[in-house]
């Protein structure tokens, strides 16, 4: 079953996937990479990974957070 979730702006949609990207802070925290904040990891993927797409669903975003890899 795919289920498209539609959001009103940007800001509810950013509020949805908060817990997710906190996770991927505390994940980063572990691996001893201190510097990236949730905000950055946002920024960063709304930028690169989700520019110029037309559709996305949240499942994708989530999977992308947490599939990001930092060097």
């Amino acid at each position: 079953m795919v289920v498209k979730e539609k959001f009103d702006n940007i800001s509810i949609l950013r509020k949805k996937l908060s817990p997710v990207l906190r996770t991927k802070v505390e994940e980063l925290k572990k691996n001893k990479i201190y510097h990236i904040s949730e905000q950055e990891i946002w920024n960063y993927l709304v930028a690169t990974k989700w520019k110029n797409k037309k559709e996305l669903y949240l499942s994708e975003m989530v999977d992308d957070i947490l599939k990001l890899e930092i060097d």
